[in-house]
């Protein structure tokens, strides 16, 4: 359930470069609609998320829950991520932490370290044409299994397929260029504790 959830975390993990803005719009409030398949019929998953954007994506909080089905097992998983000052706040809800980390480069999918167009011409994405979603012109990019359309950088849909595992996330609501609370951007108050410390720990035990 976790590696199907994270997967699609990589929707909103993108533009990673500190020199540059993550979004080409000053903020945003987007809410997804998350939906999969698999080669067996008994088992399917689906859910929805929220992104949150401010400062072009320098503070930035990403919240979803997905519910997987096999057979009459039924399980629900919550991710919450948050980008704030160049890292990454993972909440773990099931051991109650928040891991921290320098915010890098993601190099099994390049697709989510950049959404503008130079970028992904770089990556070798072909450029598929333009969709409106919600109104919005999007472009469509492919790179190998996985498909995504952007407006100002900012991703409405995504598809992928990965080891028989099919999903796809798309927009039921955006608004843009509008003031968000600060309350939007808070995680739970679990402890936090950065990445590199816990390697650190697992290396000298």
């Amino acid at each position: 359930m976790k590696k199907i959830a994270f997967v699609i975390l990589l929707f909103s993990v993108c533009n990673l470069f500190a020199q540059n803005n993550r979004y080409d719009i000053k903020s945003g409030i987007v809410e997804y609609d998350i939906l999969g398949t698999t080669n067996s019929k008994d088992h399917t998953f689906s859910g929805s998320s929220i992104l949150y954007f401010k400062d072009f994506g320098n503070l930035e909080l990403f919240d979803e829950i997905i519910t997987q089905k096999r057979g009459s097992i039924v399980e629900e998983e919550r991710n919450t991520y948050k980008i704030s000052k160049g890292k990454i706040y993972t909440a773990d809800f099931n051991d109650e932490i928040i891991y921290s980390q320098d915010l890098s480069i993601d190099d099994e999918n390049p697709i989510a370290n950049t959404k503008n167009r130079e970028a992904f011409k770089e990556m070798g994405a072909k450029f598929l044409g333009n969709e409106n979603i919600l109104g919005y012109k999007c472009d469509i990019w492919e790179l190998g299994e996985y498909k995504i359309w952007v407006y100002n950088s900012v991703p409405l849909k995504q598809i992928s397929k990965s080891l028989g595992v099919e999903q796809m996330q798309i927009a039921k609501n955006a608004n843009f260029n509008i003031d968000i609370k600060d309350n939007k951007f808070k995680l739970p108050n679990f402890p936090v504790k950065a990445i590199d410390v816990i390697i650190t720990e697992g290396e000298e035990d």
